[in-house]
C-alpha cells in the first residue's frame, strides 16, 4: 500500500523534478473531506456530479501536495505541489491499482452478479477468517473507482483476497478484470438490476463473465437454458472449469434447502449445514458459499458452526435517537480500518456541534498484529476530531495504546456494559462500531431511546442522488435551494439539511422561523430562507442570520421598525411576487414602489426575488405556466435595473425543473422531488424513494367465515382468514380512508389488503396467502409499495401522506 513518487510519475508518464523521489504515497483520495495523512496522500480530481477540480484548493489547504487532474482543465496553481495532468483520472487510479496488484502473491477471488455480491463476500469472510488471513473489499466498493481502491488496500501478508465487482453498462468489466486478475471466480444470481444498461439479459451476462477470463474455475448457480448455453460456450473458449450448483440433477453440486426450526437447512452430497435465515435470497447466498468452499477443496460441513452464526449483513450506517438527546450511529457490523473511516466521515457530517464519541471493538486482525493498525487508527481519530473513545478488546485492555484523546479500555463487551449508562452520553453523537462476535447490538439497545415499533427509514444516499439528478437538469452554475420545510417533508429537517449541505446545495428554505433556528443550532451554515416569518419573532429570525420572505408593504414596514428597535444593522430578505399562484406576493404593478422603498433603506439587502408556479406539473396548463415565466422575466428586468444589489431570481419548483429547465433563471427550488416523490411522469424513472415507512406484525390469528374484524364490525369475513395485526394506526399517519380493503401493505413479497376500520394504533390485514409470522417487518410505503400508490388509494396526494407521518414514528437515517 505504498508507491514512491518516482514510481508514480513513471507510471503516469510524467517527470518528477523535486528533491525527494523516494517519498511514499500511502493513501489515494478523491474526497477533500476524507483526508487523514495529507503528506502521503495522492488526490484525484474526478469529473462527475461533484467535480473534484472544484475542491483542489480545499485538499491543498488540508496539506495535500500531490494531485492528479484532468488535462481539459486549466492547471491549478497550488503552491509547492506536484500536479500530474492526465486525460482520465479514473484510468490513472486504475493503473496504480493494477501496478499494486502485480505485487500481490496470494490468490484473489472475484465476485459479481446482479444480487447478493456483498452478502456472499461478507459471509465468505465470516466463514474463512478463522482459517486464514483475508483481505476484502470494504462494504460495497465494487465500481470503476471503488474496485481499484479495494485492490490498493490489500495488504502483502494476506492469504486470500475477496474482491467484489459491479457494472452498470457494457464495456466496464474488462477494465476491472485487468486490475483484479482473479484466480477464482464466483457468479451470484442474475436478475434485473442494471438491465437498462444492456440490449438484453444475455448481453449483460456476457459482460459480467469477462471478470473471470483468467480464473481457474467459476462457481455459479445453474441458469435458465439460454443463459446456461452462453456460460458453457464462454467457459469452453476460455478453458475455464465450471462448478454449477442448484437442485437440477445435472449440477456439479446438488443443494437442497428446506425449512428448519432455527432457519433453513442446506443439504448437499458431503453433508448439511443450518443457516439462521428463512428467506430465499439468504438460501441462495449461503448455497454460493457452500459451493465455493467445495471448489476450494474445503469441506462445508466442517464450517457448520460458522454457518449457524452467519450475520445479518446490513450495509447501512444507521442514525438512531439515543436517550438524553443523544444520537447513535449504529455500525455494529465490522471493525476494520476502511469501514471505520467511512463511519467516522458520516459521524462528522451529522454531528454538527455535538461531541463525537467512538465505542470500538478490536480491529479485524489477529492479536499479534493489532498494534500495527494503531498508528493509522490514531490518525483517523484525530482527522475526524473524535473527542472520547471507549475501546473494547483484550489487545486494547492489555496494552492501553495512547491515541491522543480521552480513552477508556475494556476487556469485554460485558465489562463495557457494566461501566456505562445512557446519561453519560447526553447530547453526544456516539458511533458504535464492533466486530460481530462482540455483540455490540447490546450496547445499541442500552443507549437507544425506547421507540415505537413503527419506523420511517430515510435513505440519505437516495436523497443525494435525487439532488444530483435535479442539478443535472439545469445549466451549469445554476444554484440549488433545497426545500426542507415541514420537517423536511416529514423526513426530519436537521439530518436532511446536513446531507443537502454536504451535497452542495446553495440555499435552504423552511416554512417558519423556529425551523430555521433549529437548523442553526445544529450547525447548518447555509443561507436559509424563511417563507412565513412571524412578525413577533422577526428580531429572533434576524439574530440567527435567517432571511425572511417579504411579500407585502405592511410586512416591509414592520421589518424596518424591527431594525430600528433592535439595532440590528441590516437584514437579507427575499422578495416574493405573485405571477399567477394568487397566494402571497407583490404584484408586477408594484415593482416601481417596492424599488423606491428598498432604495430608501440601505439596511435591507435583497438576496433573492422569487415566485411560485401554479400548475407546472400539468401539460394542460402549460400556456398559463409560460405566461407566469414571462411575467417573472419582466419583473426580473425591472428589479435588476432599479436596485443596487444583485439578487438571485428563482421560480422553478420540482416539476418546473423537469418540464421548463431550459429557463432556470439563477436558482431552482426542488422540493418533493428531492424526497423521491414524482411530480411528473418524466421523473419517475430517475428518482429514488427516500422514505420507507415500516411497521411490524404484532399478532396473527385464524378467524372463521362470518366473523368480523375491528370497530363497528365493518370487516366482515366471507371466508376463513388468517389476520395479522400491525403496529401502526391513524395516529401514526396510516390514514383511516384506507380502511376496508381500500389500502394494502407489503409483507414478505406480497400485498396484504386492510380488513375493517383502521384503528388509532393498529391495522388489521389479510395474510391468508402469505408466509409470515409475528414480528416480521411490514412495508407501508417504500421501494416495493410506492407512496404514490398509497396516496391514490387514500384519495389524496403524496405530499399529504408523507407530511402526515406522526412525530412519534421514529426516523432512522442511513447511508449505504
Amino acid at each position: 500500500m505504498a508507491l514512491t513518487i518516482h514510481s508514480l510519475c513513471t507510471l503516469l508518464g510524467t517527470r518528477y523534478q523535486g528533491s525527494n523521489p523516494e517519498m511514499e504515497i500511502r493513501h489515494l483520495s478523491f474526497d477533500s473531506r476524507r483526508i487523514i495523512d495529507p503528506e502521503n496522500t495522492l488526490f484525484f480530481a474526478f469529473s462527475g456530479q461533484r467535480d473534484g477540480h472544484d475542491f483542489l484548493d480545499e485538499a491543498h489547504s488540508a496539506g495535500v501536495r500531490f494531485f492528479v487532474v484532468e488535462t481539459r482543465h486549466a492547471l491549478p496553481s497550488l503552491k509547492d505541489s506536484l500536479i500530474i495532468p492526465v486525460q482520465n483520472p479514473v484510468k490513472a487510479l486504475q493503473r496504480i491499482a493494477q501496478y499494486h496488484r502485480l505485487s500481490i502473491t496470494y490468490p484473489l477471488l472475484a465476485i459479481t452478479g446482479s444480487n447478493g455480491k456483498t452478502v456472499v463476500k461478507e459471509w465468505l469472510y465470516h466463514l474463512l477468517q478463522g482459517t486464514m488471513k483475508i483481505g476484502r473489499s470494504p462494504k460495497s466498493y465494487n465500481s470503476q473507482i471503488g474496485l481499484p481502491l479495494s485492490i490498493w488496500q490489500l495488504e502483502a501478508d494476506n492469504e486470500l483476497g475477496i474482491i467484489e465487482a459491479g457494472i452498470s453498462k457494457k464495456g466496464e468489466m474488462n477494465q476491472l478484470e485487468e486490475i483484479v486478475q482473479a484466480e477464482y471466480g464466483l457468479l451470484t444470481s442474475i436478475g434485473a438490476a442494471h438491465d437498462d444498461g444492456f440490449k438484453n439479459r444475455e448481453e449483460k451476462v456476457i459482460e459480467k463473465l469477462q471478470l473471470f477470463n483468467n480464473c481457474r474455475f467459476l462457481v455459479y448457480p445453474k441458469q435458465e437454458e439460454a443463459i446456461e448455453a452462453l456460460i458453457q460456450k464462454w467457459a469452453k473458449s476460455k478453458k475455464i472449469q465450471l462448478l454449477s450448483w442448484g437442485q437440477a440433477s445435472n449440477c456439479h453440486l446438488h443443494i437442497e434447502a428446506e425449512e428448519h426450526a432455527k432457519g433453513s437447512l442446506l443439504r448437499f452430497a458431503s453433508g448439511q449445514v443450518i443457516i439462521p435465515f428463512k428467506d430465499n435470497a439468504s438460501k441462495e447466498n449461503a448455497s454460493s458459499c457452500v459451493a465455493l468452499l467445495s471448489a476450494l477443496n474445503l469441506q462445508p460441513k466442517t464450517f457448520a458452526q460458522a454457518f449457524a452464526t452467519l450475520p445479518n449483513i446490513d450495509m447501512r450506517l444507521q442514525l438512531l435517537n439515543g436517550q438524553f438527546q443523544s444520537k447513535l450511529l449504529n455500525d455494529a457490523y465490522s471493525a476494520d480500518i476502511s469501514s471505520l473511516e467511512i463511519a467516522l466521515q458520516f459521524q462528522k457530517k451529522q454531528a454538527g456541534s455535538m461531541k463525537k464519541v467512538l465505542i470500538l471493538s478490536s480491529l479485524q486482525s489477529s492479536t499479534r498484529e493489532a498494534d500495527k493498525k494503531w498508528p493509522e487508527l490514531k490518525s483517523l481519530l484525530q482527522a475526524y476530531q473524535v473527542e472520547q473513545c471507549y475501546l473494547v478488546g483484550k489487545d486494547y485492555f492489555d496494552f492501553q495504546p495512547d491515541f491522543g484523546i480521552s480513552t477508556r479500555y475494556f476487556e469485554s463487551t460485558a465489562q463495557l456494559l457494566s461501566h456505562i449508562d445512557p446519561k453519560m452520553f447526553q447530547e453526544q453523537m456516539v458511533l458504535i462500531k464492533g466486530r460481530r462476535n462482540y455483540a455490540f447490538e447490546k450496547v445499541v439497545r442500552l443507549l437507544e431511546a425506547q421507540v415505537h415499533e413503527t419506523v420511517m427509514e430515510i435513505d440519505l444516499n437516495a436523497l443525494e442522488q435525487n439532488f444530483y439528478y435535479f442539478k443535472s437538469k439545469v445549466a451549469e452554475g445554476t444554484r440549488i435551494m433545497g426545500m426542507v420545510k415541514a420537517q423536511g417533508y416529514g423526513s426530519g429537517s436537521v439530518e436532511i439539511a446536513r446531507q443537502l449541505q454536504a451535497s452542495g446545495a446553495n440555499y435552504l428554505a423552511v416554512a417558519y422561523t423556529d425551523e430555521g433556528i433549529q437548523l442553526r443550532r445544529n450547525g447548518i451554515s447555509l443561507p436559509i430562507m424563511v417563507m412565513n416569518a412571524r412578525r413577533d419573532s422577526l428580531a429572533e429570525c434576524l439574530d440567527f442570520q435567517l432571511e425572511p420572505v417579504v411579500y407585502d408593504f405592511d410586512f416591509l414596514r414592520f421589518l424596518k421598525d424591527t431594525l430600528d428597535q433592535s439595532g440590528i444593522p441590516q437584514a437579507s430578505i427575499h422578495l416574493e411576487f405573485d405571477t399567477g399562484m394568487h397566494r402571497l406576493g407583490f404584484s408586477e404593478e408594484q415593482c416601481t414602489e417596492i424599488i423606491t422603498q428598498l432604495n430608501l433603506d440601505p439596511r435591507i439587502l435583497v438576496a433573492t426575488v422569487f415566485s411560485h408556479l401554479a400548475a407546472s406539473d400539468e401539460a394542460e396548463h402549460d400556456a398559463y405556466t409560460r405566461k407566469q415565466l414571462s411575467s417573472f422575466a419582466a419583473i426580473q428586468q425591472e428589479i435588476q435595473s432599479g436596485i443596487k444589489s444583485e439578487p438571485l431570481f428563482h421560480i422553478l419548483n420540482t416539476a418546473g425543473i423537469e418540464r421548463f429547465g431550459e429557463q432556470p433563471f439563477d436558482m431552482v427550488r426542488p422540493g418533493i422531488g428531492l424526497y423521491g416523490i414524482e411530480s411528473t411522469q418524466n421523473t419517475k424513472a430517475h428518482l429514488l424513494p427516500v422514505a420507507t415507512l415500516k411497521a411490524r406484525i404484532s399478532q396473527i390469528r385464524d378467524l372463521k367465515a362470518g366473523e368480523t374484524v375491528g370497530y363497528s364490525r365493518r370487516g366482515k369475513l366471507d371466508r376463513d382468514c388468517r389476520v395479522a395485526v400491525l403496529s401502526i394506526g391513524y395516529a401514526d399517519g396510516f390514514r383511516r380512508s384506507l380502511s376496508n380493503g381500500k389500502g394494502q401493505v407489503w409483507i414478505a413479497g406480497s400485498l396484504a389488503p386492510v380488513i375493517g376500520n383502521v384503528c388509532m394504533d393498529m391495522v388489521m390485514v389479510d395474510v391468508s396467502a402469505i408466509n409470515c409470522q409475528e414480528g416480521d417487518p411490514v412495508e407501508i410505503f417504500g421501494k416495493n409499495l410506492s407512496i404514490e400508490a398509497v396516496a391514490e388509494a387514500a384519495e389524496t396526494i403524496p405530499y399529504e401522506i408523507i407530511a402526515g407521518i406522526s412525530s412519534r414514528v421514529n426516523r432512522i437515517y442511513f447511508r449505504e
